[in-house]
């Protein structure tokens, strides 16, 4: 039976990474199909078709996927099983979260039909777990399709409409509005949309060639001027269409008007007969222009090609001016005498066709489409039919499509040698040399006798090119020469610059990362990649620099003219050379000598690259041919594929690493975690699926020793995982700053986790994942202390895209962070030094529930590995300028500190807390305080040593400001206690701030009852100080107004009680 049956196509196992799981669930339902048809039953059969049907592809990944294939007994089902491991590795279980997020992203696209939508969305929804699937479907086909009509049909029918009540509407509007449209296509307005010109669009001058009127205008200078090229007139020699003169004698003006008269009336002269001269007909002869035409172009005989159309052979004329495809009506005749296959054919047509220069219409006879194959390429094409043509013409379009023409810029290539080898225009190196640096001239090393005339012809070419030069006197730099054989068998010479490279002084130009490179290519569709040819050797030398590159041979000793490999300065160099010589250009990145240009689209593309042709043509630049690349979708660029759709780890190095088997030894775990790492940025949690396999590094175990013992089932489960990851590798997009950035951060009791996402018009992407373990001391911080840690970490981990935006979300699953990276907010010490980290980022924190956070994932997967603790030295120094006073130093401060009692208890109180009874003040502020090197702090605040106070008040009373003002400076950048105390004394003892300031203002009077008696209630005040530094002390009875005043030369609150003890023993009986 199975026989019968036709053959399965293969799994596709290395396509779409994204589509994997979609494909795999496609083609095994196909082979349950097949299997049920052909009658299979028993399991070891059936998982002998799997393996069969499915390809060679497929059965690497098989085969080498742990518990895929296991022996059969009659407990188990081998197929099952084999099944099993299988959708395990192809459909990895999704976040139903993520995948809703996905869900209602879809939307119905701009000429999608509707049945397509729905099969999008019914795909997606399969993978959300919806609990009433039918309801989410109605909600995002309101939501989201493209008619209206039907949304206003969904809400009339109320909340009982169903599914297939929206299909059959769905249908209906379509249905309608094709017809509509087929109406409407009878108008010559949408039939002439293809290759059309606007009447309202200038036309050259045929006869003199202006750009301000055509060849009818009275103001063409050329219309009486005799062509001293044909003899004809009405035009100049510039705009003759002639290929040769065929007459001797010029004839007089009358008859070659005549002449040029009866050829425009004869119909056959308007064909394609490229030995025509056709002119503009004269102002009597102008007819009125349709309001759209098509211009057929003239065109030479080296463009004629022998076509296929429907099987019979046609010869046929390259027309890149034209968008359409014609033919005669003697080859129409042709092909129906051989019973082509034609559809669709039509009597007349809509469309206008003129010969170049002439406005009068050809006829049309019809049109049909048919296939036209031109060796393997073989297209379907709509074709002309013109009455008595002499020319049949391939469009543009058609021509295009069967690659038989192709529009591009040419490249600077070197096909053949030449004797010398092409050097960059205007260019000498010099290379910096330290001279404190004593030469080094080493000794000759021998070669290999078999290698010997390879490098002798090698030396005699790069001389011939003008690459190196012999030295016929000594040389204080002398470096051996290291002969590296190519796989082809040819040669490579290379130079041992390691002891001349210490003399060698770096350009430090700093060379791009891919981090900075590749949010260029954002919105780039049409990719080109240019390879230079040796291009080192492109760049000249300086004459006086040329000595430390002298290397010696078995034929004496010779130096390179050219920037050589092995120069540790040479990438940085060469960067820098072609960054300025490309600076002019736009849509162009370049990494040393590996050229990218970009564009949104074929157009923008196309005028870019020719841009950067020019300038490197200009510049006498060399290019290799042979591996350029250009007008691609996706492109290789350092290791990674670049397309429209964002960026992937090339597929080669995934085969790899998908097809290593379990490691023996040290060496090749090291070896396959180094693979691993490479693809490290695509697999959100790598560190927890490595960390089992990383445990075995951690034995301490010899390179080559046997790892057996140390390899238990936690690394094989850990394999085998990672490689199942490498299945679901989701394309990263490109980053672009104008986009909306948002960064989800999360922490778990074991580590962080942080995604950055942007979202543009077609929804999310994302750019780049991060974890990070958490340190002992870090697992000890409350939850709250985590999670801003996992906030502050994750904005200093995707820096480089953040630093500069005018702003971005900062998403947590922890509410009170809102109010704590608030501006109001008052936090703990660590967490305040936390946010002064931020201060010069733009950021707003939002608050998500911990469900709907994707870093949750990241945070609780990350591995139990200790990490560096982040230095906070950088940003508190920053805090510690600005909060000194100029008055005193930083050392002064450290010094002072050292010494002061008072500050060092509390340095004990916040380590121990330990707090002793004499710094009760300072234990009140507890969770602000805090110490870094010596210093003590209150939040931003530096807390000022005792024997620095004074120096402190004086700096901040400098100018006299009242007693406000000079609060207020203190308070910005220092603190101890009793601070406002001391700045009021300073201010109030001050003399020149006593004599210049104006008398208090008088308190109210307030009315009081007069006392029963004298000495009852009495009144006390001090008067000054006094110039001499005396106080006046006052006292006066309410009842009877009886006065005493006291000379004190101290006012502490003993002689106070002094003084009116001795007035009541006098005065109060």
């Amino acid at each position: 039976m199975s026989s019968q049956l036709p053959a399965m196509d293969n799994f596709d196992c290395e396509g779409d990474s994204n589509s994997l799981g979609h494909r795999w669930e496609k083609w095994k339902r196909a082979l349950d199909i097949y299997l049920l048809a052909a009658g299979i039953d028993k399991p070891l059969k059936k998982r002998a078709v799997l393996r069969h049907t499915a390809g060679l592809a497929f059965q690497e990944i098989y085969y080498n996927l742990p518990g895929a294939h296991v022996e059969e007994t009659e407990s188990n089902d081998v197929f099952k099983i084999a099944v099993e491991k299988l959708d395990a590795y192809f459909s990895p279980k999704q976040s139903f979260l993520y995948e809703r997020h996905i869900f209602r992203l879809l939307k119905q696209e701009s000429g999608e039909k509707f049945e397509k939508f729905l099969v999008r969305l019914r795909n997606q929804s399969n993978k959300c777990n919806f609990a009433r699937k039918d309801d989410d479907l109605i909600d995002q086909i309101v939501e989201k399709c493209s008619s209206s009509d039907l949304r206003k049909k969904i809400l009339k029918l109320g909340d009982a409409v169903t599914i297939d009540q929206i299909i059959l509407e769905a249908n209906t509007i379509e249905t309608v509005e094709r017809q509509f449209q087929g109406f409407q296509g009878n108008s010559s307005l949408d039939i002439n949309k293809i290759g059309t010109r606007p009447k309202n669009i200038n036309i050259r001058c045929t006869r003199c060639g202006s750009q301000y009127h055509d060849g009818n205008s009275d103001k063409c200078m050329a219309k009486d001027k005799i062509c001293v090229k044909c003899g004809y007139t009405g035009h100049f020699r510039s705009q003759c269409r002639t290929r040769q003169i065929k007459r001797k004698a010029i004839p007089d003006a009358r008859r070659s008007h005549n002449a040029k008269k009866s050829k425009l009336n004869d119909p056959s002269s308007r064909a394609l007969n490229e030995n025509t001269t056709t002119t503009s007909p004269t102002k009597e002869q102008t007819k009125p222009i349709p309001p759209n035409i098509n211009y057929v172009f003239h065109i030479d005989d080296d463009a004629e090609i022998m076509c296929q159309v429907g099987g019979a052979k046609v010869k046929m004329l390259i027309d890149s001016g034209s968008k359409t495809n014609i033919i005669d009506d003697k080859t129409w005749e042709y092909l129906k005498s051989n019973a082509v296959g034609a559809v669709n054919q039509k009597k007349g047509s809509d469309q206008v066709f003129m010969a170049y220069g002439s406005k009068d219409p050809l006829e049309v006879l019809g049109s049909f489409e048919s296939t036209i194959a031109i060796g393997p390429e073989k297209q379907s094409a709509k074709f002309y039919v013109i009455k008595n043509g002499t020319r049949n013409l391939l469009g543009k379009e058609t021509a295009m499509r069967l690659k038989i023409l192709k529009l591009g810029v040419s490249i600077n290539s070197l096909d053949t040698e030449t004797d010398t080898f092409p050097k960059f225009k205007d260019v000498q190196l010099d290379i910096a040399i330290d001279k404190s640096v004593t030469p080094i001239c080493q000794p000759y090393r021998r070669v290999p006798i078999p290698l010997e005339n390879k490098i002798n012809d090698k030396i005699a070419k790069l001389v011939k090119q003008d690459i190196i030069e012999p030295v016929d006197k000594a040389s204080s730099w002398v470096s051996p020469l290291v002969p590296i054989l190519k796989a082809d068998g040819d040669v490579r010479l290379c130079v041992d610059m390691r002891c001349a490279n210490k003399a060698i002084l770096r350009e430090n130009h700093p060379l791009p990362t891919m981090t900075q490179l590749l949010p260029k290519l954002h919105k780039a569709r049409v990719f080109s990649k240019l390879d230079i040819k040796d291009a080192f050797h492109q760049v000249e030398i300086k004459e006086g620099c040329r000595d430390i590159t002298t290397f010696i041979t078995s034929k004496g000793l010779f130096r390179y003219k050219r920037l050589m490999f092995g120069i540790s300065c040479a990438p940085e160099h060469f960067q820098k050379i072609l960054e300025r010589m490309l600076l002019s250009c736009e849509g162009v990145i370049n990494f040393i000598d590996d050229i990218i240009v970009f564009g949104s689209s074929a157009e923008q593309h196309n005028a870019r690259l020719q841009k950067v042709m020019h300038t490197l043509k200009q510049n006498g630049v060399l290019l290799n041919k042979n591996k350029c690349m250009l007008n691609k979708s996706k492109i290789e660029f350092l290791g990674h594929e670049l397309s429209s759709e964002g960026i992937q780890p090339l597929n080669k190095y995934v085969k790899t690493i998908a097809s290593f088997r379990e490691p023996k030894s040290v060496e090749e775990v090291q070896s396959f975690l180094g693979l691993v790492n490479y693809i490290g940025k695509w697999i959100p949690n790598l560190a927890t699926v490595t960390e089992p396999i990383r445990e075995v590094l951690r034995h301490k175990l010899s390179k080559h020793a046997d790892i057996s013992e140390f390899w238990k089932n936690r690394q094989a489960n850990a394999f085998a995982e990672l490689k199942r990851s490498l299945s679901n590798l989701r394309t990263l997009g490109f980053y672009d700053p104008h986009d909306k950035t948002q960064v989800i951060a999360d922490a778990s009791p074991v580590g962080l986790g942080a995604v950055l996402i942007q979202y543009d018009l077609h929804g999310p992407r994302v750019i780049a994942y991060g974890h990070k373990s958490l340190s002992e001391v870090e697992k000890r911080y409350c939850q709250t202390e985590k999670e801003a840690l996992a906030l502050v970490w994750a904005i200093e981990h995707f820096s480089m895209y953040l630093y500069g935006l005018k702003e971005f979300e900062l998403v947590t699953d922890h509410k009170p962070l809102e109010v704590i990276f608030g501006p109001r907010s008052k936090p703990c010490a660590r967490i305040e030094r936390w946010v002064l980290r931020l201060q010069s980022y733009n950021y707003k924190v939002v608050y998500c529930s911990g469900k709907n956070n994707i870093a949750d994932s990241l945070s609780r997967l990350c591995p139990n590995q200790n990490s560096q603790p982040y230095d906070d030295g950088h940003h508190v120094n920053q805090i510690v300028q600005f909060a000194r006073p100029l008055a005193v130093s930083t050392e002064d401060i450290i010094s002072e500190s050292i010494k002061d009692v008072e500050i060092q208890l509390v340095k004990v109180g916040l380590s121990d807390k330990r707090w002793d009874p004499k710094v009760n003040n300072y234990k009140l502020f507890e969770n602000e305080l805090w110490v870094h090197e010596d210093i003590l702090l209150r939040g931003n605040k530096i807390v000022i040593p005792r024997n620095l106070r004074k120096q402190v008040l004086t700096s901040a009373h400098e100018g006299h400001p009242g007693i406000v003002a000079m609060k207020g400076r203190l308070r910005t950048k220092v603190w101890w206690p009793k601070l406002d105390k001391d700045a009021e004394s300073m201010v109030k003892s001050c003399q020149s701030c006593t004599l210049v300031s104006g008398p208090s203002p008088p308190e109210p009077m307030k009315r009081r009852e007069l006392p029963s008696q004298p000495w009852v209630d009495i009144a006390v005040d001090f008067l000054g100080p006094l110039p001499s530094g005396h106080h006046l002390f006052v006292i006066i009875d309410y009842f009877s107004r009886y006065k005493e005043i006291k000379v004190m030369k101290s006012i502490t609150s003993q002689e106070t009680i002094a003084v009116l003890k001795e007035i009541f023993s006098r005065c109060r009986k």
